[in-house]
Order: structure tokens, then C-alpha cells, then sequence
């Protein structure tokens, strides 16, 4: 007897059948291409065993021999492999790495001296690192008023006939700048001095006024924020809390400090306001005289026993005088020409 299979023909031990059905083409392609299912993979392969499939899979590959292209049919022939040629090539990628393992370290080492030499030049470009900046000046003459910044944000306001000098760079542990007439500075919070010609204010974070003229025989501070020092020749300190005012007497060298209850008003002057609280008037036409550039000639001297309380955001000369003639019996007339203003009594003795 014999055993069938589906579309095949086995040996029978009593009969001898090897004719077995040829595969459709689709399946011989999807096997060929690696695409088939197992059940047509293996029934084509066992085809491909008859002679029948020998024949035709030997036909197919000597077809495909003939069309393989010259770059491709290089791979299946047998030739020397050019083993010098290999050589130089695996030498030159060899030596690509390291090149690249090279040039990282120099960048590992290069990168942190870039970053620190531009840095330098940052700094540099702003803070004195050697001691050996140069020194600016800037004077504002009678009549004006200016307001500046420093390169580490502190701002100083400068009033009529004053003169600044200040480096153009700051150290990194010291800033320090020297002044003659008045300003009010608005300190950024690190050590900071303003040297008045032998005392000094040293100041940390800090709003003051400071006013040190030549002829005048007093160093006033008054103190709006923060925390300063009137520092002497001597070595002595003293201290000043927000609110306080310091007069200095360089006569007699003489310090006192009081509460100053209207402290914002000393300030006025750098928000162009005029303002004058219980001041003789002596020191009136002085400040005066710098604010407007022009000459006080007291004629009678009993009109200097005065004293004036006024705060003005006119700032018009002869307004302000008309104001103050309103305080006391003093007249004052104004030559515009001449830029003189004399102070004299009123005739009748009267306001």
C-alpha cells in the first residue's frame, strides 16, 4: 500500500514513487526572496532536492550570473586580497583617532584657559587688578548741577563748584574717590571711601550728603541710609546712623553729631529744589552764589542777623529773592548785567 500526502508521492515499500508536483512560481520566488511561510519554504525545498528542482535552481543561478554588474561580481570571485592597501588604510583610520583623541585633550586644556583669559579681559576692563589705574577729575562750575554712575552702580550727584576726582577703574578690594565742594552719593553695597582732603568717609551701602568746601570751616554729613564713618587723620571714628547730622569743625577739629529731623531736605538740591531750614544768611548768599553764578554784596551788615526757612522748585533768581525778602526785612537787587545781587535793610524796617 501507499501513504499520500497532500500533493506529494512517497516511496511505498512495495512501489516506488518519486514524481512529485512542481511548486507555483510565486512560491519558488517568495522562497528565493526569504519572504515564504515555513510550510512553502519547506515543500520548495524538498523540491529544489528532486531533479526536476535541481535542474531549474541551477538554471536560475547561471541566469543571475549573467547579469550580476562588475562591482558586485567582484565579491564572489576568488582573488588575493590587497593586503598592503588594507594596511595604509587601517594605519589612516588609526591615526584619525588619534588625531581625535588628541585634539580633545588639547580642547579639555584649551577651553578652561580661553574661558579664563576672557574673563581677565572682562574684569580687567572694569576693576583694577595692579594698582596702576588712572585718575579722572570732573569740576562743575557755579550754576550747574550733574549726576554720573560709576562702573560698579554707584551714583553721586555733584552740586555747583565741586570737583570729583575718581579712577577710571576700581580695585577689586578698594574704591575710593576724592572730593572738594559737595555731593550726595548712593553707594553700591561694597567698601567705599570719599576722601575730603584728610578725613575720609568710609561707607558700606549707603545714601548720604557730604559737603566740605574749602572756605567753609565745617565738613557736614548728613546721613539718609546705611552705615558711614568719619574717619580723622588722627585715627578717630565716628559713626553716623540714618537720620543723624555730622559737623566737623576743621579749626578746631571737633566733631558733633545730632539728630537731623529733616534730613531729606539738606539733599533737595540734587532734585533742583532750593531749600534752606533756620540758615543765616551768610550762608544763603553762599549757596546761592554757586547755584546761580553770581555775586552777593551785603552792603548792611545787619541783615546778616537773619536767618531763612525756605523750600523752593522755582528755581528762577528773582522769584527766589522776592521769597526771600518775604522772610525778613532785607531787600535784594538783582543787576543782570553785572551779575551782583546787593543785600541791604529795607527803608521802612518793615516786611
Amino acid at each position: 500500500c501507499c501513504i499520500y500526502h497532500t500533493n506529494d508521492l512517497f516511496e511505498c515499500p512495495f512501489n516506488k514513487v518519486i514524481k512529485m508536483n512542481r511548486p507555483t512560481d510565486k512560491q519558488i520566488e517568495e522562497v528565493l526572496a526569504g519572504v515564504a511561510t515555513p510550510e512553502d519554504a519547506k515543500f520548495v525545498a524538498e523540491w529544489f532536492a528532486t531533479e526536476e528542482g535541481n535542474t531549474y535552481l541551477d538554471a536560475v543561478m547561471t541566469r543571475e550570473a549573467e547579469h550580476l554588474k562588475a562591482e558586485t561580481a567582484e565579491i564572489y570571485v576568488d582573488h588575493t586580497i590587497p593586503s598592503e592597501k588594507m594596511y595604509h588604510q587601517i594605519q589612516k583610520n588609526i591615526s584619525r583617532k588619534q588625531i581625535k583623541r588628541i585634539c580633545f585633550r588639547v580642547a579639555a586644556i584649551l577651553i578652561p584657559v580661553i574661558f579664563l583669559i576672557g574673563l581677565y579681559i572682562q574684569i580687567n576692563s572694569r576693576v583694577d587688578l595692579f594698582g596702576t589705574t588712572e585718575y579722572e577729575e570732573i569740576r562743575v562750575a557755579k550754576g550747574e548741577r550733574i549726576q554720573m554712575m560709576f562702573q560698579d552702580g554707584t551714583r553721586v550727584y555733584i552740586n555747583s563748584d565741586s570737583w570729583l576726582k575718581y579712577p577710571k577703574k576700581f580695585g577689586l578690594s578698594k574704591r575710593e574717590v576724592f572730593l572738594v565742594g559737595e555731593a550726595y552719593f548712593v553707594v553700591a553695597k561694597r567698601p567705599f571711601i570719599v576722601n575730603l582732603n584728610g578725613p575720609s568717609v568710609h561707607v558700606l551701602g549707603t545714601s548720604f550728603d557730604v559737603q566740605a568746601y574749602p572756605e567753609n570751616k565745617d565738613i557736614v554729613i548728613c546721613l539718609d541710609e546705611g552705615h558711614v564713618n568719619l574717619t580723622l587723620s588722627s585715627a578717630k571714628e565716628y559713626p553716623l546712623l540714618p537720620g543723624e547730622k555730622l559737623r566737623y569743625n576743621k579749626e578746631s577739629d571737633q566733631c558733633r553729631i545730632i539728630k537731623n529731623d529733616h534730613s531729606k531736605q539738606v539733599s533737595m538740591w540734587k532734585d533742583n529744589v532750593i531749600s534752606f531750614k533756620d540758615t543765616p544768611l551768610t550762608e544763603v548768599v553762599k549757596a546761592l552764589n554757586r547755584w546761580y553764578n553770581v555775586n552777593f554784596k551785603i552792603e548792611d551788615e545787619q541783615a546778616s542777623k537773619y536767618v531763612y526757612t525756605l523750600t523752593s522748585d522755582n528755581t528762577l533768581l528773582e522769584k527766589v529773592l522776592q521769597d526771600l525778602e518775604k522772610i525778613a526785612p532785607v531787600k535784594f537787587e538783582y543787576d543782570e548785567v553785572r551779575k551782583e545781587v546787593t543785600v541791604r535793610m529795607k527803608q521802612d524796617g518793615k516786611k
